[in-house]
């Protein structure tokens, strides 16, 4: 039974290049009750954040072109700019320890190493939403 009722679902932005790991999150999300829409570029980001809102981001670190700092980066200053200044919690997913600790000074959120334990994912999209 989802936690939710319809309608009422929070919105998860998921960002990463891999397809595999769009599915599989996308799958474990949305069984727990989230809705959730998949980007695998910056593109597919800028156009997500452009008609929805969402409550929490959860963005791989390293992909090729605009990296998940430099996407984040962006929405959070094209919130601003169209008058939206809530920040919204990001859970950056990355498989390099030296990444983390800038993470935590730019971003509100968390991060959390490859591979991604699901039920300590879960855990950290249920304390920020």
């Amino acid at each position: 039974m989802s936690l939710y009722k319809e309608g009422m679902k929070k919105k998860i932005l998921l960002i990463d290049d891999d397809q595999l790991v769009l599915r599989s999150f996308t799958k474990l999300l949305e069984k727990e009750g989230y809705e959730v829409i998949p980007a695998a570029c910056y593109e597919e980001v800028i156009s997500a954040i452009s008609q929805k809102e969402f409550d929490l981001i959860i963005s791989d670190v390293r992909m090729p072109g605009k990296n998940g700092v430099e996407t984040a980066s962006e929405i959070q200053s094209r919130l601003v700019n169209a008058g939206k200044k809530r920040d919204i919690p990001i859970i950056f997913i990355t498989g390099y320890t030296e990444d983390e600790h800038r993470l935590h000074t730019e971003f509100l959120g968390e991060t959390l190493h490859k591979p991604v334990d699901n039920q300590k994912l879960l855990q950290t999209i249920r304390d920020y939403l």
